[in-house]
């Protein structure tokens, strides 16, 4: 008896003095996307396996924001278009379908879209006629007027999730196509690390956590990492890869492939004054009503993520009201010719 009772003894004082208990962090679940370029539904391609689609998306993106208590919902950049038309007929025929495509978004529920590279090619002053009938912010906070210096989008949003301050900034990469910056006589991009050290100095330097929508390339996304550290979280890029969460410096950078074939969900739990992430969930003490989730001792005052690829595939259910808003608007949809 002695034994057992100096067992159960044992383990209810290490579980009552454990400092881990995670009251004190924000869970936040952050879904991202990256490099759609217009795909609205499965490309029906044999490599692609036939994943993918809208429909499938809001789906799931309903069904996590069924779950999950604070939800943010992001593009990384080239949303709304495949590529670069130079005939004005097919760029008519983009951008009547670009319109659609940020409708079914902001049905979808996105936070913000970051301006991508391709998406320039649909004509800036068009981008911003569609920024007029959108409910959604489209981000650059290094998309600026040559003249005058000015944004021409929004730099930056800002949301409070249960007393945590985190600000979404959107960087475009400088490395434009020559054929695309033909479209940019009157504009300039400046440099991302310039433009996202004034924005965040200037307008988001109370956050706790900064989000970087970053459509940049693999090395100007390590010297963002390395430059500006106040970065958290950094959604890329411009290369269209597959990208496994990585820590680069003290940012926790992630990214999806192209044409929408999967969506990324980083689980978040955030702490005031962290900059630092680990990978892993909770772990569970006790049993029963005295069961609680901790942090692991290397967690301890850090952030913590797992990150999850889901696969848009054919077995996965559809959101009925996206498929019929595609179906109705087919003649808006039909795909530019090079």
């Amino acid at each position: 008896m002695r034994t057992a009772t100096s067992v159960i003894l044992t383990f209810l004082s290490l579980f009552l003095r454990t400092p881990l208990i995670l009251g004190d962090q924000t869970p936040l679940t952050l879904i991202y996307t990256s490099n759609t370029l217009g795909e609205v539904e499965s490309c029906g391609c044999p490599e692609a396996g036939d994943a993918g689609g809208l429909g499938r998306r809001s789906y799931y993106i309903d069904t996590v924001r069924k779950e999950s208590k604070n939800l943010l919902v992001l593009d990384g950049g080239d949303t709304l278009v495949l590529s670069f038309f130079e005939k004005e007929s097919e760029r008519q025929k983009a951008r009547k379908r670009a319109e659609v495509v940020l409708k079914i978004y902001e049905k979808l529920g996105y936070d913000a879209l970051n301006i991508g590279d391709t998406d320039l090619g649909l004509g800036v002053e068009y981008l911003r006629t569609l920024q007029k009938k959108s409910k959604i912010p489209l981000l650059s906070a290094n998309l600026k007027e040559k003249k005058t210096g000015r944004l021409i989008f929004k730099s930056h949003l800002f949301k409070e999730v249960d007393g945590m301050r985190i600000g979404i900034i959107g960087l475009l990469t400088p490395d434009i196509y020559p054929f695309i910056q033909k479209e940019l006589k009157s504009y300039l991009v400046e440099d991302p690390i310039k433009a996202a050290l004034e924005t965040i100095n200037r307008s988001l330097a109370d956050c706790d956590q900064i989000i970087a929508l970053a459509h940049l390339n693999p090395s100007e996304i390590e010297s963002l990492a390395e430059k500006v550290p106040q970065i958290s979280i950094i959604i890329g890029g411009n290369d269209r890869s597959f990208i496994f969460p990585k820590q680069i410096h003290r940012s926790l950078y992630v990214q999806t492939d192209a044409f929408g074939l999967y969506v990324g969900r980083l689980n978040l739990r955030l702490v005031k004054g962290s900059s630092e992430f680990v990978d892993g969930p909770p772990i569970r003490i006790g049993r029963g009503p005295l069961e609680k989730e901790t942090e692991s001792p290397a967690a301890e005052g850090k952030n913590t993520y797992e990150n999850f690829f889901t696969l848009l595939h054919p077995g996965m259910e559809s959101d009925l009201e996206i498929e019929s808003m595609i179906s109705s608007s087919r003649n808006q949809l039909k795909r530019p010719l090079p």
